[in-house]
């Protein structure tokens, strides 16, 4: 491997299977452009997550069938003072399994995880108060 690599992408270089998925907030929509993917149980998953809006986004990947328990209660996260001022809105759960931080305007974060090893439809949203009604996604675990 090249060294001069940081030793993140020296891994992703190193593992041929490892599935790609470039995501974005559409601007002003509050939408993914990505909405259904697939990957094989198990598999090396990196998410490149890219918010070109006005906004701060999150991607949430949840348990088949939470998303709208985890939904409401970012929304109640709201609600919270400590919690609005953090403004991360991840709400502590067993069910949330892969979450970016807020990712600020014109910014962007990379989620590395393997794939559940359950095959299902895993919902992905945005966590930000009510964001997550109408952007949100599928993860496919074949």
């Amino acid at each position: 491997a090249d060294s001069a690599l940081p030793t993140s992408i020296q891994a992703d270089l190193l593992d041929e299977d490892l599935k790609i998925v470039k995501i974005a907030a559409v601007k002003e929509r509050m939408l993914f452009d990505v909405t259904r993917f697939e990957v094989k149980a198990r598999q090396s998953v990196r998410i490149d997550f890219i918010n070109p809006d006005a906004t701060a986004h999150n991607l949430v990947i949840v348990t088949p069938g939470s998303e709208e328990e985890i939904g409401q209660a970012a929304n109640e996260m709201a609600k919270d003072p400590k919690a609005a001022q953090k403004g991360q809105f991840v709400p502590k759960s067993k069910k949330v399994i892969q979450a970016t931080r807020m990712v600020a305007p014109l910014s962007a974060e990379s989620l590395r995880f393997n794939a559940p090893k359950d095959p299902g439809e895993y919902p992905y949203l945005c966590t930000f108060p009510g964001h997550w009604v109408i952007m949100k996604g599928i993860m496919v675990v074949k």
